[in-house]
């Protein structure tokens, strides 16, 4: 039980860390907290699942949302969020919190306000692994997270792109001076932060129900797991959703449901006291 509890509360907090990770992304390219970034991921298991409801094979409908996405965060970047980069941060907070405002309406528009089910693209069966039952969606869940973190790693390290998008996302000055188009990053952080917001997407929807709330409880979690991990830290990200996903998970198991909901919040919160900058995070050094 134990063993099938926390593999369950990993599937959930690699999900939460994903979602964080796409914060994390636009925080460390543009200064940018967006608290509009779980309506994106909203929006985009919503484009899914329409595409599904029309017949289209359920990969191609993924490729086709991960796209969309991608597209929906540049011109976000481009048309709203680009003119408040550099500003104070309650600017950003306040465009972020009106963004929200916006896309959940939006979706209201379009979808309307019933839930709706939706196909997921790993099986719920169980299978035993050591005696242990594990659902297949549950593995499927953790394998997809490792495989994307696999990816976003090599493209930071290896890529030509991603290394000046590295670059710029440690020192925008010196980063232009060597003749990285800083403007052309940011745009790209946005592009990848809801590309990845996409595949979260696609994820928790079938666990739960499609709905226009569907990921204001989610995003609770998710900033969390990014504050957890350092807020600048990438790989922090998905080890703080994982913290908070089994934190979860074992709580309303073993102590009381009426306690799941806040106790990653206390666990962040003591974790925070000892460590202030986060798992993985760096304290932010001032040169004078």
């Amino acid at each position: 039980m134990l063993a099938q509890m926390a593999v369950s509360g990993i599937a959930l907090g690699a999900i939460y860390g994903l979602v964080a990770l796409g914060i994390v992304l636009v925080y460390r390219a543009t200064g940018v907290i967006n608290f509009a970034h779980g309506e994106g991921v909203m929006i985009s298991a919503f484009i899914a699942w329409t595409l599904l409801e029309a017949g289209v094979p359920y990969w191609l409908a993924a490729i086709l949302t991960i796209a969309a996405a991608a597209l929906i965060g540049l011109a976000i970047e481009v048309v709203l969020i680009g003119r408040f980069i550099g500003k104070p941060l309650l600017a950003n907070a306040i465009a972020t919190l009106g963004l929200y405002l916006i896309l959940g309406d939006v979706a209201v528009w379009i979808w309307g306000k019933d839930p709706h089910d939706m196909a997921g693209p790993f099986s719920q069966a169980p299978i035993l692994i050591g005696g242990v039952a594990v659902s297949l969606a549950d593995l499927g869940i953790i394998a997809t997270c490792l495989v994307l973190s696999a990816a976003l790693f090599a493209f930071f390290r290896y890529a030509r792109t991603g290394i000046a998008m590295q670059a710029a996302m440690s020192n925008e000055t010196a980063a232009r001076l060597q003749g990285v188009p800083v403007a052309r990053m940011h745009g790209l952080a946005w592009m990848l932060s809801y590309m990845v917001g996409a595949v979260a997407g696609l994820l928790i929807a079938p666990l739960t129900f499609l709905h226009f709330t569907m990921m204001q409880q989610a995003l609770h979690f998710a900033f969390a797991a990014a504050v957890l991990g350092g807020l600048t830290s990438m790989p922090g990200a998905l080890v703080g959703g994982a913290i908070v996903g089994l934190t979860a998970n074992l709580t309303g198991a073993y102590v009381d449901s009426a306690f799941k909901e806040f106790m990653p919040f206390l666990v962040m919160l003591a974790i925070l006291i000892v460590k202030p900058a986060g798992l993985l995070g760096r304290h932010a050094t001032k040169k004078i």
